[in-house]
């Protein structure tokens, strides 16, 4: 196998899974030669792309059925169409078990799988972004001290009791590439996710090789490069993050920047009912500040001085009280910091978002939707084979990448002379 010389060891015979049921099959046993208790193989299950005992079209229904929704639900649409498919946790064991090699690999097989991908030819520009969200995770019980005590029982355990857990709610990464075609409309989004307790290094990784490959597409076609956008919210962590990615995968390329519109939106809306103005129409002087942001980058430093010397104002009239007062002053910080990420009319100006509409969806369809149901908890490795899987099946490509993922899977095995 490989160049590797391996000698009959013993034979058995094992159970295998299909969408027909349960298989016996009798097979042989191969061991290392020239290595005292060397590993072992099973050709047969190498040579016929056999992953955990399943057959490919098995594998790829539990791929699939895992990206889609939670076990339960997959396995009963299995037997609903006429299938004898194993256990619910067989069932889950082999989907946990591609969705992890599936991450192992992917860097390799997804640069195969975007070869296979054109770019809209109505492109106009790319945007890309970086959001947290909660995904339910159980941990060990912190204070195993304060678990109420189990009861005394007559007869000793059969099996080890189970250590107390916990459920946390930990931030996981969501990241997004838009391609953005006429007006601002999203033509193609593709979604990455990865766990709170890993590094989210690999997702701007695929993210930055997304990009690079759509520009490369588009100065094939012989065009200026298409524009490039970073759009999120204003955490500095994440921009922290965007920016050191970019920066390493283009050097000495402009990217236009911007905080989404939707939170800026949110903390004028608050500024405007702290000012509590009974002459000042709020809903009038939001569709007019909307308009301004749209159409002047100038318009965010008008929008500051009006809030300020409102403020002013109502300090001289002694009418604003401390909470309000603070209310404003947090919202005129984040104002002044950040005013060089709100210039909206550039970004309208070159066909690119101004809002992160796509990461916020995406927080929401790749991990709310599929990890956050009632009752689910997850560990790490099972959370991030889903988020693996759910990105490859939204993104359109777990057929091509199932495609690359099962010639990898089959090895080169001769018969020695």
């Amino acid at each position: 196998m490989d160049g590797a010389e391996y000698r009959r060891h013993s034979h058995g015979t094992a159970l295998y899974h299909s969408l027909c049921g349960p298989i016996k099959i009798g097979r042989f046993i191969y061991r290392k030669s020239g290595v005292r208790n060397g590993p072992t193989i099973i050709p047969l299950e190498m040579s016929s792309q056999l992953i955990e005992r399943a057959t490919p079209a098995l594998a790829y229904r539990a791929a699939l059925g895992d990206a889609q929704c939670p076990g339960r639900q997959w396995e009963q649409q299995l037997r609903a169409s006429h299938r004898r498919p194993p256990s619910r946790s067989t069932l889950e064991r082999i989907a946990k078990k591609i969705g992890t090699v599936a991450k192992e690999k992917s860097p390799g097989i997804l640069a195969a799988v975007r070869n296979e991908e054109p770019l809209p030819s109505d492109a106009k520009a790319l945007s890309i972004g970086l959001d947290r969200t909660t995904i339910p995770m159980e941990e060990k019980l912190r204070y195993a001290d304060n678990v109420t005590p189990l009861r005394t029982r007559k007869k000793p355990y059969t099996r080890a009791v189970p250590a107390p857990v916990e459920v946390n709610y930990r931030m996981g990464y969501v990241g997004t590439v838009s391609v953005i075609g006429n007006n601002g409309d999203c033509l193609q989004t593709y979604r990455y996710g990865c766990s709170a307790d890993t590094s989210p290094t690999d997702v701007l990784n695929e993210m930055t090789k997304d990009l690079l490959h759509l520009q490369r597409q588009h100065s094939g076609r012989k065009r200026r490069d298409l524009p490039m956008a970073i759009v999120q919210d204003g955490a500095p962590e994440m921009w922290t993050l965007v920016e050191t990615a970019v920066a390493k995968a283009f050097p000495n390329t402009h990217f236009y920047k911007a905080i989404d519109r939707y939170h800026l939106a949110e903390r004028l809306a608050e500024s405007l009912k702290a000012l509590k103005d009974p002459f000042l129409n709020r809903d009038i002087r939001m569709r007019d500040w909307a308009d301004d942001l749209e159409n002047r980058n100038s318009a965010i430093d008008k929008i500051e001085r009006f809030i300020l010397e409102q403020k002013e104002r109502l300090n001289k009239l002694d009418s604003l009280s401390a909470a309000r007062a603070e209310i404003l002053r947090t919202h005129l910080t984040y104002i002044k910091n950040n005013k060089h990420l709100m210039r909206y009319a550039t970004l309208k100006k070159m066909g690119l978002p101004t809002g992160s509409g796509a990461t916020e969806g995406a927080c929401k369809s790749l991990i709310m939707i599929r990890a956050k149901g009632c009752g689910q908890r997850w560990h790490s490795k099972g959370v991030n084979s889903v988020i693996t899987l759910r990105a490859m099946y939204q993104n359109g490509r777990l057929d091509s990448f199932w495609n690359n993922f099962l010639k990898q899977q089959k090895c080169n095995i001769q018969q020695a002379a």
